[in-house]
């Protein structure tokens, strides 16, 4: 087959596969149809979706085979970590949960917790970069990712959308900024908007994660205690955010209304949920994370001092009793700040709920 030919079947089978996604796409939010009875049996499967996530699925399963005969094996929670949190991606996506969501602003924030929070959570802890690039077939790794990977423009995009605060400031702003109510309502009756919530929801998520869970033991690398910080910043974002959702007076995001909101629930008692769905999964979620960075530290600090090392991974000057001294030190510099952490966001949660009480 000549490269031509092969290029004129490759453009027929994208056409293909785009006339067949498209239609689907417009499918996507069937939820305004839909009564209570029939919601739960509204299964989306559309190729614009589902497509790329059996793609994705695949070239993993593809590079995790080719890495069991490796010496350094990945370990099985790893490989539980990424099925799940496709999985995740895919029932905010592809399951009752979406088409609910039109209809119930609690079932809507239930979608964005799976599709922000705990899939790309789940994805960037398994750390499947390398497990995914040796899933792909040689000439694509060697044809378009390893030019695109050393690409400056490519390159320098991502080393920025990884720093630290940047990567952060989008987390909390695709949040933010999708829960204001005329853009909200906006999302809800019109497609369009409504993927853009979802893909920038999904993307800021992948994105952070990737940051909090770099596995790059470098001094460049964001310190875990950076990440701590940031993941307590996230929490707070939550905290406030979902207070103010659950415990105002007024109903807000009125789209929902347009076709009735399902089961018979109350426009305020749904937003209600909906609030604490952002309030307290969502913050659990975090502190979740936040106890995997500061066991993770602990791991990368036994290494080194295993290994002789200090903290930063310089060669020790001191004797092993010092070093174990001050490690000691460290664990309880470490079980400290955890005992202030927890009692803090308890009153952090009174005090915003006590706060948003107050001025409603």
């Amino acid at each position: 087959m000549t490269r031509k030919t092969r290029y004129s079947a490759i453009t027929g089978l994208v056409t293909g596969l785009l006339s067949a996604a498209l239609p689907g796409i417009a499918r996507a939010h069937g939820g305004r149809d839909l009564d209570a009875g029939a919601v739960w049996a509204a299964w989306n499967q559309t190729l614009a979706v589902s497509g790329p996530l059996v793609l994705l699925g695949v070239i993993y399963l593809r590079g995790a085979i080719r890495r069991s005969r490796a010496r350094t094996r990945v370990s099985t929670a790893r490989h539980i970590a990424f099925a799940t949190g496709l999985a995740a991606v895919f029932l905010s996506l592809q399951s009752p949960i979406d088409p609910m969501g039109e209809r119930l602003f609690v079932a809507h924030q239930i979608q964005h917790l799976l599709l922000r929070m705990l899939g790309p959570m789940l994805l960037m802890l398994s750390r499947p970069a390398a497990i995914m690039t040796v899933g792909l077939p040689r000439g694509l790794r060697t044809g378009a990712l390893s030019p695109l990977a050393s690409s400056g423009f490519v390159g320098g995009a991502f080393r920025y959308l990884q720093r630290p605060w940047v990567a952060t400031f989008l987390f909390v702003l695709s949040l933010y900024v999708w829960q204001v109510p005329a853009i909200h309502n906006a999302a809800i009756v019109n497609d369009l908007v409504h993927w853009a919530m979802h893909l920038t929801m999904l993307v800021a998520g992948l994105v952070f994660f990737a940051m909090i869970f770099t596995e790059r033991d470098r001094p460049d690398a964001p310190s875990h205690f950076l990440r701590i910080v940031i993941l307590f910043v996230t929490i707070l974002s939550n905290i406030f955010l979902g207070a103010l959702t659950t415990f105002k007076t007024s109903v807000l995001y009125t789209a929902y209304d347009i076709d009735g909101r399902l089961f018979g629930i109350s426009p305020l008692a749904d937003e209600t949920g909906g609030g604490f769905v952002l309030w307290v999964p969502g913050s659990m979620m975090a502190i979740i994370a936040l106890l995997i960075v500061i066991h993770d530290r602990n791991r990368i600090e036994e290494k080194h001092i295993g290994r002789g090392l200090d903290q930063s991974g310089a060669r020790q000057q001191t004797s092993g009793t010092r070093v174990a001294s001050d490690h000691g030190a460290r664990n309880r510099r470490v079980g400290l700040a955890l005992a202030m952490i927890v009692p803090t966001i308890i009153a952090l949660i009174l005090g915003v709920a006590s706060f948003v009480t107050v001025v409603s």
